[in-house]
């Protein structure tokens, strides 16, 4: 479905508001219907399942044991749709044992601004750096991981001791980890004066230094031994450098430039091609340090964000997964797609990566609480879940926070407080009452590029029906948009974009919202938040713990330093089962953007499209059906 025609498809759902969709079809920035009145069905909310508890792995190898190698028959997911996670394939059980050596993954991926992670905090970056680097920890995905939260395990750290009051960390480096072999590394051993020197960068400044600010000294008394002691308990510290933290060679790092144009690292793939704004190309590191992997010869990503071309490119084999816009689109892929498609639907839980707009609090303009709070109560989020998600979410908007670490059961909108409730009256008193009227207008601008349709087909037909607003929405490309939100060089508003994962709640609040972190894109300077993520972080009682975060939630939804707008209630994503040991994860989706690291332990099965290289540079693919084309 092209951006031309995005809201022009049919709403079906029993749902969605009678006359929504004719009042949207085809027309940009035309005023939308009203949610309220006579004649008219209320959007009906749906219950979710709270996720499994925290550290539970949904499925154990005593369920599943391993069977060994295993029929060709048992190696596939089984096509069709599952609500539920599933369970993995006896292949799966043993990968080594059923493992198919050769061939090229294809899949999207987003334009990088540079290969520099601590310059921004973006999966644009974090792509590359999950297939050409390790951390010392890392998140357990796959087909046994639990799926909506995240358990840290080794990485470049085979194991890890933790001091009593969560004060002092002791990583045992695992021996023998070749960089890639290209200069100026060439093949040699990572050790700890590499863990050093990454410390050292991250820790001088840069979007990464909120992660190890609680680092009071490092000790690094042999090669294969780091020591870090920190300023105050943190249990989560081995969760937290999991998400963000790659480990660099020193000689990379002490090359600035080449640091910002190369991914030079340990991982299970060597960056052999990075052309901007089209493609990037992977190959197999020969001498990666885990046994057996990777399995496949190449990933290919290449840059793609027309939806007609997603959702075609899936169909003919051109990247293994796809994710619909909704249940009906869903529907009509299981329908006419491929008979090899897996569909996996999960209740929505990711924090950090929701969307939204940040008011930059710099800007006197946006000081004043009554404006934040009235650009919010302009927006009728259920009217906007009904054209964009059908409905579905009843007009839930997805905090920092994912939701499970917070709540019993998926919030609802009216939860939310007031100033999330649709009220165009009192957002033009709060607004009349801050100096703004119909002659006088609050303008500002809005850079978008994730939610660009969203911005000019919903958002700003929304804010025109307030006569105070004068809302500016402005496409630019997707470099600069994550760079000028890590860069806070913006005058008036920035879209939230999608940022990294939460791994641990810790990391949804102190880097953004504390008045010293450096991911503080909108520069909140607030005493009470302050006081609240500090405490977070030093609160070893869970059960404390958990009333800061749900006061901290409390606080983001009553000062509105930032809107966020409805999210999908479900995540759904197609996958062709003839990739292997793949699984879709609550906060790391597929291969993309924070999944990518599942890449080193996948494979395609017998039959899959396989691709090769032509000498002029072209990817020649053998699709599943036998047809041959180039890319």
């Amino acid at each position: 479905m092209s951006e031309s025609t995005y809201w022009s498809r049919r709403f079906a759902r029993r749902t969605v508001l009678r006359g929504l969709g004719a009042g949207l079809a085809g027309v940009a920035g035309a005023a939308l219907v009203g949610c309220g009145g006579t004649g008219q069905e209320t959007v009906e909310e749906v219950a979710i399942t709270p996720p499994p508890s925290r550290g539970r792995a949904l499925f154990s190898r005593e369920q599943y044991p391993s069977m060994g190698k295993v029929a060709a028959d048992q190696v596939r997911v089984k096509p069709g749709a599952y609500t539920e996670p599933v369970p993995p394939t006896p292949a799966e059980r043993d990968i080594l044992a059923n493992g198919r050596y050769g061939g090229t993954v294809l899949a999207r991926y987003l334009d990088p601004p540079s290969m520099d992670f601590n310059r921004t905090l973006s999966c644009t970056i974090n792509s590359t750096m999950d297939f050409t680097k390790n951390k010392l920890t890392r998140a357990a995905f796959g087909p046994y991981a639990e799926p909506y939260r995240v358990t840290p395990e080794p990485d470049l750290a085979e194991k890890w001791e933790v001091s009593p009051d969560a004060t002092k960390f002791t990583f045992h480096l695992r021996q023998g980890v070749k960089f890639h072999n290209v200069a100026p590394v060439n093949g040699r051993e990572f050790t700890s004066d590499d863990v050093k020197a990454s410390f050292e960068r991250y820790n001088a400044g840069g979007v990464q230094k909120d992660v190890w600010a609680v680092v009071a000294s490092a000790e690094f008394p042999d090669k294969y031994t780091v020591v870090f002691n920190l300023n105050q308990p943190l249990a989560d510290f081995p969760t937290n450098i999991a998400a963000w933290s790659h480990m660099d060679a020193r000689e990379v790092i002490a090359n600035a430039d080449l640091l910002r144009q190369k991914a030079i690292g340990t991982g299970p793939f060597i960056q052999q091609e990075w052309t901007p704004k089209e493609r990037s190309i992977f190959t197999k590191h020969a001498d990666y340090f885990e046994k057996g992997l990777p399995f496949v010869d190449q990933v290919i990503t290449v840059v793609q964000d027309d939806t007609a071309v997603q959702r075609a490119g899936y169909i003919t084999d051109n990247w293994f997964y796809w994710s619909p816009r909704d249940e009906n689109d869903a529907t009509d892929m299981l329908q006419k797609g491929p008979a090899d498609s897996v569909y996996h639907k999960a209740p929505s839980v990711v924090g950090t990566n929701t969307t939204g707009i940040h008011f930059q609090m710099k800007n006197p303009k946006f000081q004043d609480e009554r404006v934040r709070r009235a650009v919010s109560m302009a927006l009728d989020r259920k009217e906007w879940d009904a054209a964009r998600y059908a409905g579905e979410g009843g007009g839930y908007s997805i905090l920092p926070i994912p939701w499970p670490y917070v709540h019993e059961t998926r919030p609802t909108l009216e939860s939310q407080g007031p100033w999330y409730q649709f009220n165009p009256a009192e957002s033009s008193r709060l607004l009349q009452a801050a100096g703004y009227s119909a002659s006088n207008k609050l303008s500002f601008d809005a850079p978008v590029w994730y939610l660009r349709a969203e911005y000019r087909e919903i958002m700003k037909p929304m804010l025109d029906r307030i006569p105070e607003l004068d809302f500016k929405p402005r496409q630019v490309d997707n470099p600069t948009a994550v760079q000028m939100l890590n860069d806070r060089n913006y005058e008036d508003t920035m879209n939230v974009t999608y940022g990294p994962p939460v791994y641990a709640v810790d990391q949804a609040l102190y880097p953004f919202f504390h008045s010293t972190a450096g991911l503080n894109h909108n520069n909140i300077v607030d005493a009470e938040m302050d006081r609240l993520v500090s405490g977070q972080r030093r609160e070893q009682n869970a059960e404390r713990q958990k009333e800061l975060w749900k006061q901290a939630e409390a606080r983001m939804l009553d000062q509105v330093w930032s809107v966020y707008f409805p999210s999908a209630a479900m995540q759904r994503v197609f996958f062709h089962n003839y990739v292997i040991n793949m699984r879709p994860h609550g906060i790391a989706s597929t291969l993309s953007c924070y999944g990518d690291g599942k890449a080193r332990a996948i494979w395609l099965d017998q039959g899959a499209p396989n691709t090769m290289m032509l000498p002029n540079g072209d990817i020649k693919i053998q699709r599943s059906d036998g047809e041959v084309h180039t890319l």
